[in-house]
């Protein structure tokens, strides 16, 4: 057994900032979860993997932010956790929020929410202002 020794700092540890760059040419994460859940769906479902859930919670981020909402201001909006609006944003879980949810999150953040062909033109839908 190995015995570890913890000593309490009220000083920060300096941290290396790494320069990390895709030049553009980086993926969502969502397409790869998606690729796993086409070649294994068993793993996808035993890790809790979803790619709907994932793209969702980009989306539910996209509007929170572009309405000028703290997750704790929408989580009051709907009557929900600030925990639950992080859980959604960050995709977790193998189903992600139904579309009753999604339909008052798009109203609380003043948007539309509409069905398209693609994820991009999801998003595009959903940042479309309300008509009054």
């Amino acid at each position: 057994m190995v015995k570890l020794k913890v000593e309490k700092s009220h000083e920060r540890r300096p941290q290396a900032v790494a320069e990390v760059s895709s030049k553009g040419r980086g993926r969502p994460l969502a397409d790869l979860v998606e690729k796993i859940e086409h070649a294994d769906p068993g793993l996808a479902t035993e890790k809790k993997l979803s790619s709907a859930a994932m793209r969702a919670g980009e989306l539910v981020r996209a509007m929170r932010k572009d309405a000028g909402l703290s997750q704790s201001q929408l989580a009051e909006k709907l009557d929900v956790s600030q925990a639950r609006v992080s859980e959604i944003e960050s995709g977790v879980g193998i189903q992600g929020p139904t579309w009753d949810l999604m339909e008052r999150i798009s109203v609380a953040c003043g948007k539309t929410l509409g069905v398209a062909a693609s994820s991009d033109d999801l998003e595009l839908a959903a940042h479309m202002p309300m008509a009054m």
